[in-house]
């Protein structure tokens, strides 16, 4: 969809040059039958059209983060009054379960994680118990300890009771030192017994597929009992409600466009409606498969009217300032071999007719016409039906 107006029309009404050559080559010599027409200048409020096509504003596709056998859908009431698993069209509200996978396994994860944690949490209540009584009997080693050396400068205690009393001070420092780093040990082991319960928890949650915004489902890909695997899209959604256009122009018509402007959309699906969209991006720059820039509209859609998919025609009426002129579509060629456009001039002597090749800068359709933007100017005479069979110098004869 994303091909410029010029570019569309070449591929529906314009043949390449290198057809009218072999067609040159097999009448040579012989003047051919064509309509000559007179460019005429644009007129002021010639409407363009460029073909768009409707998307959702939001589009996603929704995905679960584990694998497992599906074993619920969300049901609605269908139109025609049955309830029914999600199917497309069906509505949705923003946090809704649409699918479940089966929890069992994932259940009995979550529950041996959650004990494993819970014993964790218990090996650090005993430490810390351990690490508090070594810290008191610390405490208690250092005041006896402290009384002992002072009697030991006293001379008052002999040498033995002085080592006795030195060595358990020792030994309570080896308590609270065991005690720590048995705390930090258990407390490790807490915090990764914390981590892979949160991510059983995770996973558990996982196992629900929730929608993200209030929307309409666009496509179900899965039933009940299928193996889905983790990232594997389940339901596309979008949001219908606030739809955009999207359409290609070309360079030379960029300029007509501009950010918050409001524009008339048309669909065949209501060939006497109108909607209106407003400008919300121009594209920085041009798509290198086609050559040519992609605006977007965005369009309210309360009613819900505009499907994701549907073709539009987007309208706009332009204001001429400049010198364009317009030619019929049939007078344009598209030279792909030097990628350029051009029609055939008409060039009268005493006693022929010939056709030259003039180049030229098209704008965009105007009806059943082109705007030609460089080139030509009103008045000229021009090959208007026949040109495809043309090469530059063919001997021509104007016909009604």
């Amino acid at each position: 969809m994303k091909k410029c107006v010029i570019a569309g029309l070449m591929g529906l009404t314009i043949l390449s040059l290198g057809c009218g050559t072999r067609h040159a080559a097999a009448d040579a010599g012989m003047s051919k039958a064509v309509r000559v027409v007179t460019v005429k200048a644009a007129e002021n409020g010639t409407p363009a059209s460029y073909s768009a096509v409707i998307v959702p504003a939001a589009q996603t596709d929704l995905a679960f983060r584990v694998s497992g056998y599906l074993t619920e859908l969300q049901q609605w009431k269908a139109p025609d009054g049955r309830t029914r698993p999600l199917e497309p069209g069906a509505r949705v509200t923003s946090g809704v379960v649409l699918a479940r996978l089966r929890q069992t396994e994932f259940q009995a994860v979550a529950d041996k994680a959650e004990s494993a944690r819970g014993e964790a949490d218990a090996g650090v209540r005993a430490a810390e118990a351990q690490l508090a009584e070594a810290q008191a009997g610390l405490v208690q080693a250092d005041l006896d300890f402290a009384r002992i050396e002072k009697l030991w400068q006293q001379e008052s205690i002999t040498k033995p009771a002085y080592d006795a009393g030195k060595a358990k001070l020792d030994v309570a420092r080896a308590k609270v030192d065991g005690a720590t780093s048995a705390l930090a040990a258990a407390r490790k082991r807490t915090s990764s017994a914390a981590a892979q319960s949160e991510e059983a928890q995770i996973a558990l949650k996982d196992t629900e597929l929730h929608a993200p915004f209030d929307g309409i489902v666009l496509e179900r890909r899965v039933d009940v009992g299928t193996m889905v695997t983790a990232g594997t899209p389940v339901f596309t959604v979008g949001n219908l409600r606030q739809v955009k256009a999207q359409f290609n122009v070309p360079d030379s018509a960029l300029g007509d466009f501009r950010p918050g402007q409001n524009l008339e959309v048309k669909v065949d699906a209501y060939p006497d409606r109108t909607f209106r969209g407003c400008v919300i991006s121009i594209a920085a720059s041009a798509d290198p498969r086609v050559r040519s820039f992609q605006v977007e509209l965005s369009i309210t859609n309360p009613e819900l009217k505009l499907r994701s998919g549907m073709i539009a025609s987007v309208v706009m009426f332009r204001d001429r300032e400049d010198r364009s002129v317009e030619v019929p579509a049939d007078a344009l060629v598209h030279d792909p071999i030097r990628d350029r456009y051009l029609v055939y001039g008409v060039e009268e002597t005493a006693d022929a007719i010939f056709a030259r090749e003039i180049l030229v800068r098209p704008g965009p359709l105007a009806g059943s016409s082109v705007l030609i933007l460089e080139g030509l100017h009103p008045g000229q005479r021009i090959v208007g039906s026949g040109a495809n069979l043309l090469r530059n110098g063919d001997r021509i004869r104007a016909v009604e």
